[in-house]
Order: C-alpha cells, then sequence, then structure tokens
C-alpha cells in the first residue's frame, strides 16, 4: 500500500468532494479518484459512497478514517523530524564580550560538540556591538539591553560584579592608602565607582576600558577594583572586599542588589548584578540550529 494514499483518504473525507480535494492538494481530480480507487482494491473494501458529488463514508470507511488520521499525522511528525535532524546542521555565529566567551563559553564548547556534533560553532569576542541586521552575528550576547525595537531580546541570566583586591596587597597596603582602578567601559559600573570615589576619597590609580586589562592590574596589585565574579572566582589570590570598611568580606555578607534605582543615591552597594541578554534578528529565530543554540545559551549561564 502505498502510505501517500492515506492522505488523499482524510482529505477526501473532510473536503467530501473531489474538486475541493484536489484544490486543497494541488492536484488534478482524477489523481484524487484514481487514488482513491486504487486504495480501495488495496483494502478490498468500500470506503465511499457517491451521492452526486459528495463522498460518504460507508460504514467500514468510518472505522478506518480515525486510524488513517493519526497515521498521517505520524507521517507529518516524521518528516518533521527528518527536515529538523537536517536542520540541526551547519555553522551558528555568536558575538560575545570576550570576558564571556573565553571564561564560560571555551569552557562547555565540549559539552556542546557532543549533543550537537553537526552545528559548528562560529564564537566571536567582540567588544562592539555585533550588527544583527547585517548578518554579523545569528546571535549576540549582551551586558547591556540593545536600543533596537525590531531584535528578540531575552535576559537569560545575571552577572554579578563586586569589589576585588590581591591578597598580598591587602596584607601589604595600609587601608587608608588603598587606589581604586577604573573600568570605565560600562556607564553603571563607572558611575558605581565614582560613587565610592566621592563618597569614600579613593584616589584613581589606573583607568581601563579592557576588563582583562583591569582584572590583570588587580592581579599585579596596584590596587582595588570592580569584577565579575565568574572571573575573580578563578583566581584564589582574589578576595571580595567591603571598599567603604575597607576589610574582606566573606560571601554570605553580601546581597547582590538588582535593582539599584530603587537605591538611596548616598548608598554604595557591596556587589550588584547585571542582566545578561541574548539578542537575535527575528529572520533567523526560524532556524532549528539557532534556536537550539540559543537555549543551550540559557543553560549555560543558569536559566
Amino acid at each position: 500500500m502505498d502510505w501517500h494514499d492515506l492522505a488523499y483518504f482524510v482529505c477526501l473525507v473532510e473536503q467530501q468532494t473531489l474538486t475541493a480535494c484536489a484544490e486543497q492538494l494541488d492536484v488534478q481530480h482524477s489523481t484524487v479518484s484514481r487514488r482513491i480507487a486504487r486504495l480501495e482494491q488495496v483494502l478490498s473494501l468500500t470506503l465511499f459512497e457517491r451521492l452526486g458529488k459528495r463522498y460518504i463514508l460507508t460504514q467500514e470507511g468510518k472505522l478506518l478514517y480515525a486510524q488513517a488520521a493519526e497515521v498521517q499525522k505520524e507521517i507529518i511528525t516524521f518528516k518533521r523530524m527528518a527536515i529538523d535532524q537536517n536542520a540541526m546542521q551547519g555553522s551558528v555565529v555568536i558575538s560575545a564580550p570576550p570576558v564571556l566567551a573565553n571564561e564560560v563559553l571555551i569552557a562547555k564548547l565540549s559539552a556542546f560538540r557532543k549533543r550537537y556534533p553537526d552545528i559548528v560553532l562560529h564564537l566571536r569576542g567582540d567588544v562592539h556591538f555585533s550588527d544583527l541586521h547585517r548578518k554579523e552575528a545569528d546571535i549576540a550576547l549582551r551586558l547591556s539591553r540593545p536600543t533596537q525595537e525590531d531584535l528578540l531580546i531575552r535576559a537569560i541570566s545575571h552577572v554579578k560584579y563586586g569589589f576585588f583586591a590581591h591578597k598580598d596587597y591587602i596584607e601589604c597596603t595600609p587601608a587608608k592608602q588603598w587606589q581604586l582602578i577604573e573600568f570605565h567601559a560600562n556607564a553603571r559600573l563607572l558611575h558605581w565607582s565614582q560613587n565610592l570615589i566621592q563618597q569614600h576619597h579613593y584616589p584613581i590609580i589606573f583607568s581601563s576600558n579592557d576588563l582583562y586589562v583591569t582584572y590583570s592590574s588587580v592581579y599585579q596589585q596596584l590596587g582595588i577594583a570592580i569584577l565579575p565574579y565568574f572571573l575573580a572566582a578563578n583566581n584564589p589570590d582574589l578576595l571580595p572586599i567591603n571598599p567603604i570598611n575597607r576589610v574582606v568580606i566573606t560571601e554570605h555578607e553580601i546581597a547582590p542588589d538588582k535593582n539599584p534605582t530603587n537605591q538611596d543615591k548616598n548608598t554604595i552597594p557591596l556587589s550588584q548584578s547585571q542582566p545578561l541578554y541574548v539578542v537575535m534578528h527575528p529572520d533567523v529565530r526560524r532556524s532549528a540550529r539557532v534556536s537550539a543554540v540559543a537555549e543551550w545559551l540559557g543553560e549555560v549561564f543558569g536559566r
């Protein structure tokens, strides 16, 4: 039996006339008639009674229709799965801040390859915003929300920041002589450090717009700086500090503020969290492999 004949059978049941069914399937009505006749011959059953132009199910046809409809659904599902499997091949370009690319995503690539062996990731460590409209990337990870309203934007996690210093810097430098390394590539973090400077008279010893440079300068014991926890935690020599009381703090003392707009302007938090966004152009959302990578990113960053 030709399984395609079931599609003609189900369609004719639903449309009731050869003409309507032919239009639905985009074939000639004679093709529908021939397919139904062949199916009846193979099954040795009369499936329809002809009442003028209408085709009405016989009792035998009624018994088979529900099963035929289910088989048809299974065939459609099977075809979709085959298409999806084929679609899970090819490349996906991810644009991400270098620190996220190096410190988080690289460590997860081996597991990704085992899960999606036919998807090749192209990971771009971009400090600037890749133009998704010009297809510079399929997916972008961003620490600030894009302003383009036509992009698909979803917060998948929060990145926690705090003040850190090298343990030898803390031991060898009197607290009153601590100096600040300023990271000025992020407006919100810059505002945070400037409040500290103004309210607690911290001198600036060094300034950079590169997070890795800022991290290295803390490691070289130049001073204290704002760093993401996921980066500083990789180095046991870097300790979280309270820059106001100028002491080392423990993890349980920190309550990240995810909504600093509700804060007293004169209050300086010990830590802050910023949303991490996954951003796509609507055109690429239809791609099975891009959607799979986007979901994987959500899992990597904890949501």
